[in-house]
């Protein structure tokens, strides 16, 4: 699950998000802290915020990395220097901004914030959390707070900070430095400031910390009341738990990361070694999902009414490669999920093999991310060559980390194919992996 927590300086983001994540056992990330790295970083090598070239080429080789101590403090590095004192600054924090403004900083990081957010349950503070980095997010937050209330609170962090500084500091000045940054916030050309459709609204300037944290724990309990994902049709829903209860009374169906599993258009990606992966992914996912069967299957009396319902559609052997690629692009273009086989043909020996081009040409015409799955147990279930699936069994059905179109949507078209196959052998492998080695934690 991930929580945003947008607003302006000021109106205790960072406190409250820190107090939200320990309170749910989630991670905390403070993006405004990458957005100040980077700060640092130019201001280190003396880079000037119109020197396009140079930050460009910083930015391919800038090295972001978060590390929790056993108190559990967070210390930011760039390149192996811990950054953490230094980015909390007056004029770095000024700088943050304006480099923040700047279009193709923000599509850089981003991709940053969306590869550590889709790992694990994760708090997201920032100014565009809800609106830009992750639109989908399931509970978005909106701080605000008096322009006066949040100088006060500005000064008296800095003199806590920095106690030197007393002489310096005034209120007049840090609300004057506050209303110029929320005009920069709110103004700039990309990702301005602003407060999600679907985002609660909190105004902290009568409140503690505690009390917005209470208010943003009632509100995620409210959400994990409700069903995450669209009902399904009756029929789909009828078929789709009578299958689930047979496959966890037989086979004692297990399903990891299922917090790995995203609203909105999809290609699964799986490993398969039996006719059981299709039915066993689908019954694992909790909202309704697509997949391609041969024609041949839909005239078997009962099997063929049966996948039909769960949402398969036929292709004819004698079929074109791109007919069937229109079909898939229209389901995915509708917003729906698609299991997707890239291997091509069952494994004879339950080992991954080398995946099609057919994958990757569809994320890159859909533009829709990849949920990797790796589904274990199925081939010993119902082997290659056996007309009948043996009684009993054990399955397991393995939900990654999601791959973002993002990761490639700035490559060139060849070299974006082959790092969108390469990704997802990697994830499928990673899944094997860390299911082979005892299934500890959450799945990566």
């Amino acid at each position: 699950m991930i929580i945003t927590i947008d607003g302006p300086s000021g109106t205790g983001k960072s406190t409250v998000a820190k107090g939200v994540a320990k309170r749910l056992g989630f991670l905390f990330f403070d993006t405004g802290a990458m957005y100040r790295s980077l700060a640092w970083k130019l201001t280190e090598q003396n880079i000037s915020l119109t020197d396009e070239a140079a930050i460009q080429g910083l930015l391919d080789r800038f090295q972001y990395d978060i590390q929790t101590t056993r108190e559990g403090e967070k210390h930011y590095f760039v390149g192996g220097v811990d950054v953490t004192s230094q980015i909390r600054t007056q004029e770095i924090s000024l700088l943050a901004s304006q480099v923040s403004s700047l279009p193709f900083v923000r599509k850089a990081l981003v991709k940053i914030q969306r590869s550590f957010g889709h790992r694990v349950n994760a708090v997201f503070e920032g100014r565009d959390m809800g609106t830009v980095v992750f639109p989908d997010a399931e509970l978005k937050i909106f701080l605000t707070a008096k322009p006066e209330v949040r100088a006060e609170r500005r000064y008296r962090e800095l003199l806590l900070k920095f106690p030197d500084l007393a002489d310096s500091l005034s209120k007049e000045q840090i609300l004057s430095e506050i209303e110029e940054r929320d005009h920069n916030d709110r103004t700039r050309a990309v990702s301005p400031l602003r407060q999600a459709a679907d985002a609660l609204l909190i105004d902290t300037s009568e409140l503690t910390s505690e009390e917005v944290i209470g208010r943003i724990a009632d509100a995620k309990k409210k959400i994990c009341g409700r069903k995450p994902f669209d009902p399904m049709k009756f029929s789909y829903a009828l078929v789709y738990h009578s299958v689930r209860v047979f496959f966890k009374l037989f086979y004692r169906l297990r399903i990891c990361g299922l917090s790995h599993f995203q609203k909105g258009a999809a290609i699964i990606a799986a490993n398969h070694a039996s006719f059981f992966d299709p039915p066993v992914i689908s019954i694992s996912c909790p909202e309704e999902v697509h997949f391609l069967a041969r024609e041949s299957l839909f005239r078997i009396p009962l099997l063929g009414r049966l996948i039909r319902i769960l949402n398969s559609h036929p292709v004819a052997r004698d079929s074109s490669d791109a007919s069937t690629f229109r079909q898939l692009i229209q389901l995915l273009g509708q917003g729906e999920k698609v299991i997707l086989f890239p291997e091509g043909k069952r494994s004879k020996d339950g080992d991954l093999q080398p995946l099609e081009k057919g994958l990757s040409f569809l994320v890159y015409k859909a533009r829709c991310r990849i949920q990797p799955v790796y589904v274990a147990g199925a081939r010993e279930a119902w082997p290659r060559g056996r007309k009948f699936p043996h009684l009993f069994g054990r399955i397991s059905c393995v939900f990654g980390s999601p791959i973002e179109w993002e990761e490639f949507e700035t490559l060139e078209k060849r070299v974006a194919m082959e790092k969108i196959t390469e990704r997802t052998e990697q994830a499928i492998r990673s899944l094997k992996h860390w299911f082979e080695e005892g299934a500890r934690g959450d799945p990566p």
